[in-house]
């Protein structure tokens, strides 16, 4: 079967892809983001305390340009929904997978329809946005209370502008958060008090399991440290101990199935690992003026150094991150950050300068520029919300066309059973439990198709196709993709489904596998309604 949509089909059924549109257009924001940061500049040298409000504002310009979005994300709106809906933080009811690293961020996910009956992902990406910009001013106070004001203008500024910043501000991943977290503990120590360092220290824990890593490597330093750098250190391995129980508790595992499969099972090795600090350090290359100050005051911020450092090297050790933008480098980026911030003015200035003119010449929103490097950062970003978008709007189709009960395996496990709200399995292993190994990218080296064909009535392989207008040659590359699977073509009819494109990243073409039974059921796809988020 063919399926012809009509244009706008997946923008109309994509109310999470398409939260930011209404803001209007990305250039606009991206021209006023610049302003912002040329202002606060200006602004760092005769007020610059007022400069991280600039940078703040700047950062939520930049985050609505870059329009960051992700399928993973859509993972952890699915838990946050079924916990919000009692069901628990699972992928399916009655399953316990810990498929999301997000911690105490699913909670926070789950407050909007538990709260405010809002769709868990459009919440996410405007409470992201939101935390952003807090991520800044919070980066600046630190800065300020450890080096004085014009530190502090500095820090903020250059925050705002990083790539990594911008492309996760409104993704509805804990990215923001985590960020925010770091800098409140940094602001703590710096402030010296004690008694308020615990708080992020163990919220830092809470929200990513690097925490365990950064606490337990900084730990031997303890006794060295003073009151509120000890109680960073202890809040931090406090708060790894109670997320790690919790999960014990809910799960049966001291660890996310996502991390134990991206860290160990499906890792790609320190090969990519490498490449992928190479691609961060041209992100942000002019924060390395910061590293003589970091080797002169290595005696000082020993314990920061190797946190950062070690989980650094952990990264790069397991094989890196297949999403642009660098964010599993946060703890480095917040050390890099304060050197530079801290260094002789003349150089942090310069340093805040070229950092904000490289940020916004990377996150440029231009599809088609003359100049490649102009949009390298957005572009890679902006064809996963693209992707992201294509598959909100099919699994909301289906949500529409299929009848309960209706059974889903697929490759990209995010947004499509995100939005169909069928019982899912995640062929990449994440989410369900997958013992094929297969070559691929980081996180992504499961692949259980094998498994899953058979037991399920819809089968979304996602891996790419012919981007053609040519159903036969979409059909066969298809075939080609399940040809080592004993009896698929038994079991399962393709239904092509043709898109026009509305971008030069757009999907035209794609392909669903379902039980014969169900086939003429997606001639009605064309007039699928969009969904409504129902508590």
């Amino acid at each position: 079967m063919v399926v012809v949509l009509p244009a706008g089909w997946e923008r109309a059924l994509a109310p999470v892809a398409t939260a930011l549109a209404r803001f209007g257009s990305p250039l606009g924001w991206w021209i006023a983001a610049i302003v912002l940061l040329l202002a606060g500049l200006a602004m760092a040298t005769r007020a610059p305390r007022w400069a991280p409000v600039l940078a703040a504002i700047a950062a939520l310009a930049l985050g609505i340009a870059s329009d960051g979005l992700v399928d993973d994300a859509y993972i952890q709106f699915r838990y946050a929904a079924n916990l919000a809906a009692d069901h628990g933080p699972v992928f399916n009811p009655g399953e316990r997978i810990e498929g999301a690293s997000g911690g105490i961020w699913i909670g926070a996910l789950a407050l909007g329809p538990a709260l405010f009956a809002t769709d868990p992902g459009v919440w996410g990406r405007f409470l992201s946005l939101a935390l952003t910009a807090l991520a800044a001013l919070a980066a600046g106070r630190a800065m300020a209370a450890a080096a004085g004001a014009r530190a502090g203008a500095v820090a903020a500024l250059v925050w705002a502008a990083l790539p990594t910043t911008a492309l996760y501000a409104a993704t509805g991943l804990e990215t923001a958060a985590y960020g925010l977290a770091l800098w409140l503990a940094a602001w703590a120590v710096a402030s010296r008090r004690p008694r308020l360092a615990w708080i992020p220290g163990t919220v830092t824990a809470a929200l990513r399991p690097e925490g365990l890593v950064l606490g337990a490597v900084a730990a031997p330093w303890l006794r060295r440290l003073g009151r509120p750098a000890r109680a960073l250190v202890l809040g931090t391995l406090a708060g790894a101990g109670a997320i790690a129980l919790a999960r014990w508790a809910t799960y049966g595992a001291l660890l996310p199935r996502s991390v134990t499969v991206k860290g160990f099972t499906a890792a790609a090795g320190i090969g990519s690992g490498i490449v992928y600090l190479g691609k961060g350090l041209l992100e942000w290359f002019p924060l390395l003026v910061g590293v003589p100050l970091l080797v002169r005051r290595r005696a000082l911020l020993a314990p920061a150094l190797a946190a950062a450092g070690g989980w650094t090297a952990l990264v790069a050790m397991r094989g890196g991150d297949w999403m642009p933008g660098s964010r599993y480098l946060l703890p480095l980026l917040v050390v890099l950050t304060g050197a530079t911030a801290a260094t002789e003015w003349r150089w942090a200035r310069a340093a805040a300068a070229a950092t904000a003119a490289w940020g916004c010449l990377l996150l440029a929103p231009i599809p088609d520029p003359a100049v490649k490097v102009a949009g390298a950062a957005w572009r890679p970003m902006a064809e996963h919300r693209v992707q992201s978008q294509w598959w909100e709007a099919l699994g909301g189709g289906l949500s529409a066309v299929l009848p309960p009960g209706t059974t889903l395996a697929s490759g990209p496990s995010g947004a499509l059973p995100y939005t169909s709200g069928m019982p899912a399995f995640d062929m990449y292993g994440l989410c369900s439990v997958v013992t094929q190994e297969n070559a691929g990218p980081t996180g992504h080296r499961l692949w259980g198709l094998r498994q899953a064909a058979g037991k399920f009535d819809v089968i979304y392989i996602g891996k790419s196709l012919p981007q053609v207008r040519d159903p036969k040659a979409v059909a066969e590359a298809a075939e080609r993709q399940t040809v080592a699977i004993p009896g698929f073509r038994l079991a399962y009819e393709p239904v092509v489904v043709m898109h026009e494109p509305e971008s030069s990243v757009d999907v035209v073409a794609d392909v669903l596998w379902v039980r014969p039974a169900l086939a003429s059921r997606f001639a009605r796809l064309p007039a699928a309604r969009r969904p409504q988020f129902r508590r």
